[in-house]
């Protein structure tokens, strides 16, 4: 039992050590929970171990980035540290997916598993895995793993807060190298989500122009408009944040601070609607119309009319 928990410890954090579990994970037979880094304190993964009557424990591992680990660990392994490992994976007794392992420690290896991967796919809905080492063949049984990945998942999302004790001395983790095949994959994704972000920002400014448009004419501060417009097209504001915070992440390669993220981008966001009203304003103005009153209430029911709308 001691070898499974030093292999949780491990298998998001090496070659810095974690503690850990907050909190706890009980899905079938795997049990686990969040853990921290040693040397920031701060949350680093979430894992869960299912031991088998051969000895060999499966770990599951989620990170803070949602980077998916597969590792399997044995007290009487005696393996080299930082070698690698040709591993045969049969899914069900007919689907054979060959890995690459790491060996992490002595009795521990790892098997990266991308979240849109075959291999994971596979994981999630089978119900039997052989795996073969060389000459060594073992057998797990699958149980739970389509209900235990989603709850890793969520106690990533509801563990960010979560700190941890500070080891002094503590070694720092470092991190690989960036493959090229991965600053690729990388490029592509934030130009996709360039254009999403685009398309969402455009959304949100038309919506906002429809809201705004009867408060226009009146004697209202240009951040009152502002604010009531935001708060009538919240969805898109949010939506326009939630993809300024992704793409963030991705140009960084690693996870954002998101309270801080989604505070700078509402008040940017305020910024340029009031200056937009602002400058609206005064092209109005500048052709003879004038402020009025207070501003027009909203339709309640259906037929009733509003001030012509214009875009801000």
């Amino acid at each position: 039992m001691r070898a499974a928990l030093v292999a949780l410890f491990c298998l998001a954090a090496l070659p810095a050590s974690a503690a850990g579990p907050f909190g706890k994970i009980v899905v079938g037979n795997w049990t686990g929970g969040a853990f921290t880094s040693d040397r920031t304190g701060a949350f680093s993964h979430c894992a869960v171990s299912a031991r088998y009557k051969s000895g060999v424990t499966m770990l599951t591992s989620v990170t803070a980035d949602f980077a998916w680990i597969l590792g399997f660990t044995k007290p009487g392994w005696k393996l080299r540290t930082g070698e690698t490992l040709n591993l045969r994976l049969t899914f069900d007794r007919g689907r054979t997916i060959d890995v690459v392992a790491s060996v992490k420690a002595p009795t521990l290896v790892t098997i990266g598993m991308p979240a849109q991967s075959e291999l994971i796919e596979a994981f999630r809905r089978g119900r039997f895995l052989e795996l073969v080492a060389n000459d060594a063949r073992f057998t797990f049984a699958l149980t739970s793993t389509g209900e235990m990945l989603p709850a890793l998942v969520e106690c990533v999302k509801q563990s960010a807060h979560v700190r941890g004790p500070v080891t002094p001395g503590a070694p720092a983790q470092t991190q690989a190298p960036e493959s090229e095949r991965d600053r690729a994959a990388r490029a592509e994704k934030k130009a996709l989500l360039e254009k999403s972000r685009d398309l969402i920002r455009s959304r949100m400014l038309a919506c906002i122009g429809r809201e705004g448009a009867p408060m226009l004419l009146t004697d209202e501060k240009a951040e009152v408009v502002a604010k009531a417009a935001m708060l009538f097209c919240k969805n898109d504001v949010d939506a326009l944040t939630n993809a300024t915070i992704e793409l963030i992440e991705t140009e960084d390669g690693r996870p954002a601070n998101r309270a801080a993220i989604r505070d700078a981008a509402e008040k940017r966001v305020q910024e340029v609607v009031t200056a937009h009203i602002i400058r609206t304003r005064g092209e109005m103005i500048g052709k003879g119309q004038r402020p009025e009153g207070p501003a027009p209430s909203r339709p309640s029911a259906p037929g009733a009319t509003t001030a012509p709308s214009r875009s801000i």
